[in-house]
C-alpha cells in the first residue's frame, strides 16, 4: 500500500510535467506555424521550439523520478533488514542515495550520447551504486563498488540487466504496475546486490 501511495503521487507528477512540456510544445509549434504557414523557415523553427519545450520538460520531471528512486531505495532498505515501510518513507531517502541516482543517470545518458553503447555498459556496472550507497557508500564509492562486483560477476550482472529491463519495459505499458516500479526495481538490484555481496537477506515482515 505505501509503495502504491508515492508511486501514485510521482507518477502523477511526472505525466503533468511531461504531458504539460507537450501540451505547451504543440501550442507553441501551431502558434508559428500559423503565423506564417508558407515558410519552411518558420516550420522548421517551430518544430525546433516544440522539441525544446518537451526537453524542458523532461528535464523539470528528472528531479520527480530521482526523488522516487531515493524514496524506493530507503523504503527497500528497510524491508531488506525485515522491516515494513511506512507511507512516508517510500517518498523520499537519504541524501547519498539521492545523489547517487543523479551520478548514474548521468553517467548512462552521457554514454547514451557517445554512440549509445558506453550507455548500455555504464546501465550495467552501475546498477548496484544505488543499493551500496543505502549501505552507506558515498555517491563515487557507491559507483566504484558497483563497478567492481559487478566486473566479479559480470555474466550474472548481464543476466539480471535485461530480466530487469524487460519486466520494466512490459510493466511501464500497464496501469497498476507503473505504479510500483520504481521500487519493484530498486528491490531487485538490492537484492541482487545483496546475494553477490555474501550477505543473507531477512525473512520479510508478516502483516
Amino acid at each position: 500500500m505505501a509503495f502504491l501511495v508515492s508511486g501514485f503521487v510521482y507518477v502523477m507528477l511526472m505525466m503533468l510535467v511531461i504531458g504539460g512540456g507537450f501540451t505547451g510544445g504543440f501550442i507553441a509549434m501551431f502558434s508559428m506555424i500559423e503565423s506564417n504557414p508558407s515558410s519552411d523557415a518558420a516550420i522548421g523553427t517551430a518544430m525546433l521550439v516544440f522539441y525544446a519545450v518537451v526537453f524542458g520538460a523532461s528535464l523539470l520531471a528528472m528531479p520527480i523520478g530521482l526523488l522516487w528512486q531515493s524514496g524506493a531505495a530507503r523504503a527497500a532498505g528497510i524491508i531488506r533488514d525485515g522491516g515494513r515501510p511506512s507511507i512516508g518513507q517510500t517518498f523520499v531517502g537519504p541524501g547519498r542515495v539521492l545523489l547517487t541516482a543523479l551520478l548514474y543517470g548521468l553517467a548512462v545518458s552521457v554514454g547514451m550520447l557517445l554512440l549509445y553503447v558506453p550507455g548500455l555498459i555504464a546501465a550495467v556496472v552501475f546498477m548496484y551504486a544505488a543499493p551500496a550507497a543505502l549501505r552507506g557508500a558515498s555517491p563515487v564509492d557507491a559507483l566504484k563498488e558497483s563497478f567492481s562486483l559487478a566486473r566479479a560477476n559480470l555474466g550474472t550482472t548481464i543476466i539480471a540487466y535485461l530480466v530487469l529491463t524487460v519486466v520494466t519495459s512490459v510493466a511501464s505499458m500497464i496501469v497498476i504496475p507503473v505504479l510500483v516500479l520504481a521500487p519493484f526495481a530498486m528491490l531487485f538490484q538490492l537484492g541482487m546486490y545483496e546475494r553477490l555481496s555474501g550477505r543473507q537477506l531477512a525473512e520479510p515482515a508478516q502483516g
